[in-house]
C-alpha cells in the first residue's frame, strides 16, 4: 500500500507526455503492477483471465500490453522484483492477508446471490499471490528481451538505489516508498489506459513525475524527516499512531524537527509509536538491503517464442497477439529505423 502522502507532494506533480521518456530507462516495481493486474484485469463477474488448466492469465495480458506500450515508445524497462521481506513487515502482510480472505467470502456470496458486480468488486480486492504468476512474469519479460532483478528484499529500495547509482533514470511505482528509500525521481500512472473505473465512476489518468529534491523543498523538511512523517502517520513496517494524519505528521516535523524532539514535548505519544520501533524503521528505510550484484541480461525480442508461450501454453488469441506484436515492430521501424533488438542492445 505504501506510505499514504499523496495530498502533502501533489503539488509537485508534473504531467510530462510519454514522448519525454523516450530513451530513458526505469526501474518498476514489478509486485506493485502484478497485483494491480491481478486486480484489474477480470471477466465481467469478478473471476480472472484463465488458461485451460484453471491457472490465471491476468497479469500475463496485463505485463504483455503494458511491455509492448513501453517499448513502442523506446522506454527501457528493468524489473525489479520483491525479495525476503522484512519482520517488521509480517503484520502488515498478515493483515492483508486476512483483508483478502475475507473479500474472496464475500465474492463467491455476491455470486451465490446473484450479484454480479458485489461479485466482482470484492473479487478484486481478494487477490492471492502465487509463485507461478512471478515464474509467470519472467518468462514473458524474457522472451520480450526485457531485464529483471531479484531484490534481496524491497523492490522499491532496489528500484531506488538503481535510480540513484544512475544505472535507470527513473523509478517507477504507484507507491511513494520510494522518496523514503531514497528516489530521487519517481513515475506513477505510467499505463497505456487513459481511464481509470472506480465504483462505476470514470477518472482520467495522466503520467505523473515526482521528484524528491522538489518534494523535500516545497515541504520544508529533509529525506530523513519525511521518513520520520512516514512513520508517524504509519508505513507498511509500522502502524502509525491514530489521529496523526499527513498534514499533522508535516506540521510536527516543521516544528520539532524529528520524532525524538516531538516526544521531548508531547510524551504521551511515545506510548502509542516506541522508539525502538521507530529507531528499527528508520534503517530499514535508511540503511536498506540492495544489492549491486546482479546482470542485466537483454535477450533478443523472440516473437516466435512469445507466440508460443502466449498463443499455445497460455491460450491467448495468435491473431491478437501477431496483430499487436507486428503493430509494434512497425511504430519502432518507423521512429527509430533500426530493428527492435538494436533498440533493446543500446
Amino acid at each position: 500500500m505504501g506510505v499514504k502522502i499523496t495530498e502533502l507532494v501533489s503539488a509537485t506533480r508534473k504531467t510530462p507526455p510519454i514522448a519525454s521518456l523516450m530513451n530513458k530507462s526505469i526501474a518498476i516495481d514489478t509486485f506493485n503492477w502484478l497485483y494491480s493486474f491481478l486486480s484489474s484485469i477480470r471477466l465481467s463477474e469478478g473471476s480472472m483471465l484463465q488458461d485451460d488448466q484453471g491457472l490465471a492469465t491476468s497479469h500475463i495480458s496485463g505485463f504483455f500490453l503494458r511491455n509492448i506500450y513501453l517499448l513502442e515508445n523506446r522506454i527501457k524497462p528493468i524489473y525489479v522484483f520483491d525479495g525476503k521481506p522484512s519482520d517488521l513487515k509480517k503484520t502488515t502482510l498478515a493483515k492483508r492477508a486476512e483483508v483478502r480472505d475475507a473479500a474472496v467470502k464475500k465474492s463467491e456470496d455476491a455470486k451465490e446471490e446473484g450479484d454480479i458486480e458485489g461479485a466482482r468488486k470484492f473479487a478484486e480486492a481478494g487477490v492471492h499471490l502465487e509463485k507461478y504468476m512471478i515464474e509467470d512474469c519472467k518468462v514473458l519479460f524474457k522472451l520480450m528481451g526485457i531485464p529483471y532483478i531479484e531484490a534481496p528484499a524491497e523492490g522499491e529500495a532496489q528500484a531506488a538505489h538503481l535510480v540513484n547509482k544512475g544505472v535507470v533514470d527513473k523509478a517507477v511505482s504507484q507507491d511513494y516508498d520510494c522518496f523514503l528509500f531514497g528516489a530521487r525521481s519517481l513515475l506513477r500512472n505510467l499505463t497505456q489506459q487513459k481511464v481509470r473505473h472506480i465504483r462505476g465512476k470514470n477518472y482520467p489518468i495522466e503520467l505523473e513525475s515526482y521528484d524528491l529534491e522538489t518534494v523535500l523543498k516545497h515541504l520544508g523538511i529533509t529525506r530523513e524527516q519525511l521518513i520520520d512523517l512516514g512513520i508517524l502517520i504509519g508505513t507498511d513496517f509500522n502502524p502509525g499512531i491514530k489521529g496523526i494524519g499527513p498534514k499533522t505528521a508535516l506540521k510536527y516535523m516543521q516544528e520539532h524537527g524529528s520524532i525524538e524532539n516531538l516526544y521531548d514535548k508531547k510524551p504521551d505519544l511515545a506510548s502509542h509509536l516506541p522508539m525502538d520501533v521507530v529507531q528499527s524503521v528508520r534503517k530499514v528505510f535508511l540503511e536498506p538491503d540492495v544489492t549491486d550484484t546482479y546482470k542485466l541480461v537483454v535477450e533478443p525480442f523472440d516473437t516466435d517464442g512469445l507466440v508460443e508461450f502466449l498463443c499455445k501454453s497460455k491460450k491467448f488469441d495468435e491473431k491478437r497477439v501477431k496483430t499487436r506484436i507486428a503493430a509494434m515492430q512497425r511504430e519502432l521501424k518507423k521512429a527509430a529505423q533500426h530493428s527492435l533488438d538494436s533498440f533493446l542492445a543500446t
